[in-house]
């Protein structure tokens, strides 16, 4: 089971930048907002295997670009 539900949203809000964002480019802007996690802690909440704090939720939807309610799949 999946501890989130915004991990694959997340890779595919980053692959529709253009050009495509990577994790190591995700990481830097998530930090110049605060938001400080590592490769690994990225990796294992796209696979959906880490919480996202609310915090976080906020600043990724900032940083892609998209809404939280997108990154939840509540609307397309």
């Amino acid at each position: 089971m999946n501890a989130n539900i915004i991990g694959h949203r997340m890779r595919i809000a980053r692959a529709m930048k253009n050009p495509p964002m990577s994790q190591q480019q995700l990481l830097a802007k998530l930090q110049t907002e605060g938001i400080d996690i590592s490769q690994s802690t990225l990796s294992k909440i796209e696979n959906g295997d880490r919480y996202v704090k609310d915090t976080e939720l906020r600043v990724i939807s900032k940083v892609l670009d998209v809404s939280i309610l997108w990154l939840m799949n509540e609307t397309k």
